[in-house]
């Protein structure tokens, strides 16, 4: 029995909750017409939430990077941006928390968001999945709302009405990304439950 056990289920629903709550965020500060100081204000209200779950994800996504608990090359299709995704998480929550400007993260993140969706392409083309369209349209559906999120943080330095409207896109995309990892997530949990039932540490 190996030591290192699939924490994969958990994580696919930490990307769930994570995906909701800054959708949530996105679309509450859309709703808000005014100057700039009130939609700073507005996305500040993510701070806990984006670390909570960012620190979470960011732990778990080292721990698979590190230790490799799946087999083969799945650890590198899953594990390779996963921690990158929380720390992700957890530099936005900074970021809107000291007023920090968004644009250079927001590059970061469309630079990472095509790296995301070649991963999934690879992944699809490769068949490591059961559901390969599922894995793909994770993949994409994250890879694009990171590169979405590159004229969200334009908005949310600046205030330029032209680029509101990325809130809305960049909130769709992320709440279509976590249904399907919430999908395989939430799925999983029975096969989890009935695989892991006996397992035991070895030291």
């Amino acid at each position: 029995m190996p030591l290192f056990i699939d924490l994969l289920t958990g994580q696919l629903i930490a990307m769930f909750i994570a995906f909701l709550t800054l959708s949530y965020g996105l679309i509450k500060t859309f709703t808000i017409h005014s100057e700039l100081s009130k939609y700073k204000q507005a996305i500040k209200a993510q701070y806990s939430p984006l670390l909570f779950v960012g620190i979470y994800m960011s732990i778990t996504g080292f721990y698979g990077l590190l230790l490799w608990p799946l087999p083969g090359s799945y650890n590198i299709l899953y594990y390779d941006l996963y921690p990158l995704l929380g720390l992700g998480l957890i530099m936005i929550a900074l970021g809107i928390k000291n007023d920090y400007k968004l644009e250079h993260l927001g590059f970061l993140g469309l630079l990472y968001g095509f790296i995301t969706m070649y991963y999934g392409i690879e992944g699809y083309l490769h068949h490591m999945s059961l559901e390969p369209a599922i894995l793909l349209a994770l993949y994409v559906l994250t890879g694009l709302s990171a590169i979405f999120f590159y004229p969200v943080s334009i908005f949310i330095d600046s205030g330029n009405p032209k680029l509101k409207v990325f809130l809305i896109i960049d909130a769709i995309l992320l709440i279509l990304a976590g249904i399907v990892a919430g999908i395989l997530g939430f799925s999983a949990v029975p096969d989890h439950l009935s695989a892991f039932s006996k397992w035991t540490p070895i030291i």
